[in-house]
């Protein structure tokens, strides 16, 4: 049985995946062809892409699964979420309705009548927070499971609660608009200064530098309830200039804002700590009635707010769960493969195979590598081993590119499309900041290590496979490792089985016996800043010409400056 997913919200975050026989095969952002970070639409060209790497055509799909419910009235979602006042602003109105609604809709809902036709009954609509519930709970190893998602908005959840049975889903819980921590910690980022897409990752690792100082404040505007509930306050919230705001109240007990590009103070890095205590208090609150309620051993933690990797580290440190799944599925990408799945779990009765590799998208063969640098113009060589060739590079204190078999799934990369360099050495870091990868200083990048040496780094029975999880390192560690070194002695990190990742475990073994020092590197994704990660050889050769990378491994090919 084929069935195709989709996922994303629409109008952002777009992406196709197929699963085939319960196995997922394939799945891809649109913005990986694109090139816009993000992109929405119909998702077209991932669709086709899933196709080819599986070898088939649409007409031997299926079924096809669609994560969100495009065709939901927008008067009574936009009632339900923000009452008349919504109607008091035209220019809210009119962002709302163009931008999130109507733009590319047409043609999206177009495009899914095509795919309806001729598919009676198999042909399905998946609630958004039940693919986000799917695409950790039925991706994961787990036959039973507490299930907590935590998001934005998607229609007009926010957040759901639930367990996980076999192939089942019992949703507990299910919290709408305005209610939303994902969306207040949307605000509070602007208000700090930082409005990108992908600024909330800024403020949550400020919060790092930063102390709870305004913590008895936001226990005002997030508020915890029973059955492990939250509710925030509608008194720090207000509906102006076309855009939902952190009303006067919220200014007067937290001060003015922080204008883009205005230093940021210590006061900015304690409201964001503040903030991000708020919001691990609350996930930490739930996950404490769901074990209450479930009694279940493992947590699978999906949504937007799951990809907080410094809210990951403390619920795997103080919940109650003795293991706290998260993958790089939580994120509204990776609602196209929740929504395959729950539709296989509801055909079938069974359970899709678990997802052990996110190397789910486009690879390139040698050949057609080669053909791209020769078309080019791009002196290379061919190592005899250039797994052998970047590690000497890398010992060397080079900042080499590493581009290998199939693009990952998700935000991270993950050993396939990865900018690396050594881990030990502040100076490499400081070189790949002005030269490869400009970001905030305060902003670390993450760590990959052989799984064998984590323990010796993060400690006994720590697991981390997906760049989601920060961990205290061993003080030991740190002076080895200071390169990813983050204030507080913790790191960003991904674990590398040896089982499921071979090449990328071997390069970090064969760097860390040619440099006397540990498996692991400095690793970020193989992008240019406000870039999707490359996927294709060419788009690997212009992160290389149009930066500081002084190597790129281009499947067994080297290219050098």
């Amino acid at each position: 049985m084929l069935i195709l997913g989709l996922g994303g919200l629409g109008y952002r975050d777009s992406s196709a995946s197929l699963l085939q026989d319960g196995r997922l095969v394939a799945a891809v952002a649109e913005d990986r062809f694109s090139r816009v970070k993000h992109e929405g639409g119909y998702p077209a060209r991932a669709i086709d892409a899933c196709l080819r790497m599986a070898g088939v055509t649409a007409a031997d799909i299926d079924h096809v699964a669609v994560a969100n419910n495009p065709w939901l009235a927008l008067r009574s979602k936009v009632l339900d979420w923000y009452g008349e006042r919504f109607f008091d602003s035209p220019e809210f109105r009119a962002y709302h309705i163009f931008h999130d609604e109507i733009h590319s809709t047409l043609t999206y809902l177009q495009r899914l009548e095509e795919l309806r036709a001729g598919r009676d009954g198999r042909f399905h609509v998946v609630q958004h927070h039940v693919s986000h519930m799917a695409s950790s709970f039925l991706a994961s190893p787990y036959e039973s499971a507490a299930i907590l998602e935590m998001d934005g908005r998607g229609e007009v959840s926010t957040s759901a609660q639930g367990a996980g049975v076999g192939a089942a889903i019992d949703v507990f819980r299910v919290d709408k608009m305005p209610n939303s921590l994902g969306l207040l910690y949307a605000a509070v980022s602007d208000f700090l200064g930082y409005a990108g897409q992908d600024d909330e990752f800024r403020v949550m690792t400020i919060s790092t530098q930063g102390e709870p100082s305004y913590r008895d404040e936001f226990r005002e505007v997030v508020r915890l309830g029973a059955d492990g509930t939250f509710q925030l306050n509608p008194a720090y919230f207000t509906y102006r200039d076309g855009l939902a705001a952190l009303s006067e109240r919220f200014t007067r007990e937290f001060g003015e804002r922080r204008r883009p590009g205005e230093p940021v103070q210590q006061r900015h890095r304690d409201m964001a700590a503040s903030l991000q205590r708020a919001i691990e208090d609350a996930a930490l609150h739930a996950a404490r009635h769901l074990h209450e309620r479930t009694g279940a051993d493992a947590l699978c933690f999906a949504g937007g707010v799951a990809l907080n990797w410094v809210m990951n580290g403390r619920l795997a440190a103080e919940s109650p769960f003795a293991h706290v799944y998260v993958n790089p599925l939580a994120g509204d990408e990776g609602t196209a493969v929740g929504a395959a799945m729950s539709v296989h779990a509801a055909q079938m009765g069974s359970r899709p195979e678990p997802v052990s590799c996110v190397a789910l998208g486009p690879s390139s063969t040698d050949a057609e590598i080669e053909d791209t640098l020769r078309r080019t113009g791009t002196s290379y060589e061919r190592p005899v081993d250039v797994v052998a060739a970047a590690a000497e590079r890398l010992a060397s204190g080079q900042i080499i590119g590493w581009f290998q078999g199939r693009a990952e799934f998700g935000p991270r990369g993950l050993g396939h499309r990865a900018i690396l360099a050594d881990a030990s050495n502040p100076a490499t870091k400081d070189r790949l900041l002005r030269d490869v990868k400009a970001r905030a200083e305060h902003h670390p990048f993450g760590l990959s290590i052989a799984d064998e040496a984590a323990a010796e780094v993060f400690g006994e029975g720590v697991s981390s496979p997906y760049l989601l999880l920060w961990n205290e390192m061993a003080p030991s560690a740190r002076e080895r490792l200071s390169g990813v070194c983050a204030h507080g002695g913790i790191a960003r990190w991904h674990g590398v089985a040896a089982a499921h990742e071979p090449l990328f475990h071997r390069l970090l073994s064969e760097y860390g016996d040619r440099s006397g020092g540990l498996p692991a590197l400095l690793n970020t994704s193989l992008n240019r800043p406000g870039q999707p990660p490359a996927i294709t050889p060419s788009e690997a050769l212009e992160v290389f010409a149009t930066t500081g990378l002084e190597a790129l491994a281009l499947g067994p090919f080297l290219v050098s400056k």
